[in-house]
């Protein structure tokens, strides 16, 4: 349920990430016209997608029984009814995300934070009560949904206190619209290849293996956490690398973009670890002896994917912030359908198994072309390719050396 309702997030198109981006420049020149008019736009453009994403998300609910095709018949109606309340909050979430940009242009990140983890934290605390009570999917569904709401909500009200804005109809601009679009462009193209890279693993495992669905879902829940917690440190980014832009200080950016590729890269390295050397003990506290036995391989996949992943992250940020992310394009398509393809053919011969395995592949390729053929120097954003390989990937890879011989021998 979770899975089908969050493809209501691809349709927002990257409007939250230029929000950020264009709120920044313009509080750099003191442009308040021009910052009424920047939210109101982007909020008609959300709306407008909110109700397209409802009725894309309409038309997978009417193939369901067709879609996941292994499940029990007795569960497809339950299934549908809580995916629904699901995608109708997401939609609505969508205008709502436009105040997230708002205050990440406006440097104020702890209030997403608290106001997103908080409400998250509610809301697995209501599941676990409406779990152990009602067994009900659609029980389950509201809990997080108005939870999730309460999250925008809150952030609508943050966002309206810090910084007072004339948001109307009127203010919306056509012009300001295609500038959007014109930015998001690109952006929804690598929303796209986001999709294809992690959006339809659940789905595929439903489709070509539903018997390891849970197991696959564990897995595939810890390592979207911890790409989590990476992509809200990185999204902190966006705001001073377009203020460091206007400000025409290339070099800057060049060392932000390496110094936070090694640290994440390091931290990165250090969950793989853990999941290699603690990973069947920890899980088991969470889920259970069954549920971890079943996990740990995909676990183990997948953090090995995500790690080779997000060693581009930093540089993606860069090229967003700086509006040069049509370079980013070829690395994001190329990875996508990497990763789509060796996926389908992988879970043909292997089951949930290869689908895990396709991500590594994809992983891996990604970066190839980012460092290879993406990241080559330019004017607009120069990062040297040897200084990215040595301070993103050489350093963090030698101070986790033994680890990794040890990994490589054993498994």
């Amino acid at each position: 349920m979770l899975q089908i309702a969050a493809y209501a997030n691809y349709l927002d198109f990257g409007l939250q990430t230029a929000v950020a981006r264009f709120l920044a420049q313009a509080m750099e020149r003191g442009d308040e016209e021009g910052r009424d008019r920047l939210v109101s736009t982007a909020i008609g453009l959300l709306s407008a997608a909110a109700l397209v994403a409802l009725l894309a998300i309409g038309a997978v609910l009417a193939f369901l029984p067709h879609i996941f095709h292994q499940a029990p018949v007795s569960l497809i109606g339950e299934l549908r009814a809580g995916a629904s309340v699901l995608a109708l909050s997401a939609a609505i979430l969508l205008p709502l995300s436009t105040f997230t940009g708002v205050l990440i242009g406006l440097h104020r990140n702890e209030f997403p934070a608290l106001a997103i983890g908080g409400t998250r934290i509610l809301g697995a605390a209501l599941v676990i009560v409406a779990a152990r009570y009602t067994h009900s999917l659609v029980a389950l569904a509201a809990c997080i949904a108005l939870c999730n709401l309460a999250g925008g909500g809150v952030q609508y009200l943050v966002a309206r206190h810090l910084m007072p804005m004339c948001i109307t109809l009127a203010n919306a601009s056509r012009k300001m619209a295609l500038e959007l679009a014109g930015y998001c462009t690109t952006l929804t193209i690598w929303s796209f290849g986001m999709l294809l890279v992690s959006g339809l693993d659940i789905t595929l495992v439903g489709y070509f293996d539903f018997k390891q669905l849970s197991y696959y879902a564990i897995a595939a829940t810890l390592t979207t956490f911890f790409a989590g917690l990476n992509s809200s440190v990185m999204n902190a980014l966006l705001a001073p690398l377009a203020a460091l832009q206007a400000r025409g200080e290339q070099q800057r950016i060049e060392r932000v973009v390496l110094s936070t590729t090694r640290l994440s890269s390091l931290a990165n390295l250090a969950f793989v670890v853990v999941v290699f050397l603690a990973g069947k003990p920890l899980v088991t506290l969470w889920v259970g002896a069954n549920y971890a036995e079943g996990s740990l391989l995909f676990l183990k996949l997948l953090a090995v994917g995500q790690a080779i992943r997000l060693l581009g992250t930093a540089y993606s940020m860069a090229l967003m912030a700086t509006g040069l992310q049509r370079y980013g394009i070829p690395c994001v398509v190329i990875e996508g359908v990497t990763n789509l393809a060796t996926s389908v053919w992988l879970a043909h011969q292997l089951g949930a198994v290869g689908i895990a395995r396709g991500t590594v592949i994809g992983a891996v390729i990604g970066v190839v072309v980012l460092v290879g053929f993406v990241m080559r120097p330019r004017i607009e954003l120069s990062v040297h390719q040897g200084r990215f390989l040595w301070q993103g990937v050489l350093m963090p890879v030698l101070v986790f050396s033994p680890f990794l011989a040890w990994m490589v021998f054993h498994h």
